[in-house]
């Protein structure tokens, strides 16, 4: 089990005394989020002993903390990914970390495929709720129990003061229509069949993704209000004509990450 408490003490000796009030978890593809973040201090995953680190883009796994949109943010870029190695009380452990660091606030990104006739690729979509069909839980076998019991409520995931912030963010201020979701979350690292897909739809799930659920579970355990939204990138197998191919998702995130990160900032500013 990691030593989550001598990891953040470690951390707090690398950055100034301020209340780093809301966690950002990001991909790497948005990067570009760093040269936005001022006064910041990068820590990187490798260099925290006692954090796991796997696969072969280690050096992008890294916290930075700073002032964004006029708040002090911590930011993870890179998110820890199931198909490198990783298990869900990894995820666990970043989430963790943020809340001893003093979060009171989690945002949570990442790509999206559709499955709902409602949303296209270009769309962003914040999660109303969400369904885990990944058969992997953080709280399963975790013997770090520092919030308490683990038979939490999740009727409700995500926060819905920050949903709505952010939804009339995006209208007034950047004239975006932002689509409330279902997110149904697969493994991966492969994309779902055509009969997974429509599984998928007959569920109720609105879009799917990897590698968000397991965040969202460990954040209400600790008691850490989260939104997340994404970024539309591509349609879900059975409701495309086309095969996926990672580099359409790759070029689509690129054509909207300037506008994705912009919400991001103002969001950010409006908590």
């Amino acid at each position: 089990m990691v030593n989550i408490d001598k990891i953040v003490e470690s951390i707090k000796k690398q950055i100034p005394e301020k209340k780093y009030s809301i966690g950002i978890i990001i991909g790497s593809s948005f990067s570009d989020i760093i040269d936005e973040i001022q006064d910041k201090v990068v820590i990187n995953f490798k260099d925290l002993n006692g954090l796991k680190v796997l696969g072969t883009d280690i050096e992008e796994n890294k916290f930075i903390f700073g002032r964004y949109h006029q708040k002090d943010v911590i930011v993870v870029l890179g998110r820890i990914h199931y198909n490198l190695g990783y298990e869900p009380e990894d995820v666990s452990t970043i989430i963790y970390i943020l809340k001893e660091l003093g979060c009171e606030k989690l945002i949570l990104t990442t790509s999206v495929g559709a499955i709902s006739k409602k949303i296209k690729v270009g769309d962003i979509v914040t999660f109303n709720d969400q369904i885990n069909f990944t058969s992997r839980n953080p709280l399963s076998g975790s013997t770090y129990d520092k919030y308490g019991q683990k038979f939490i409520d999740m009727i409700e995931p995500y926060d819905e003061e920050m949903q709505d912030i952010l939804t009339v963010t995006a209208k007034k201020e950047m004239s975006i229509k932002i689509k409330k979701a279902v997110i149904m979350e697969f493994a991966g690292p492969n994309a779902e069949t055509i009969s997974e897909t429509k599984i998928a739809y007959l569920l109720g799930a609105d879009v799917v993704a990897f590698n968000i659920c397991c965040e969202v579970i460990s954040a209400k355990y600790c008691g850490l209000p989260v939104v997340g939204y994404g970024l539309v990138t591509n349609y879900a197998s059975a409701y495309s004509n086309s095969k996926i191919k990672h580099e359409d998702i790759v070029y689509n995130r690129k054509c909207a990450s300037n506008y994705y990160l912009e919400l991001l900032g103002r969001f950010v500013e409006n908590l």
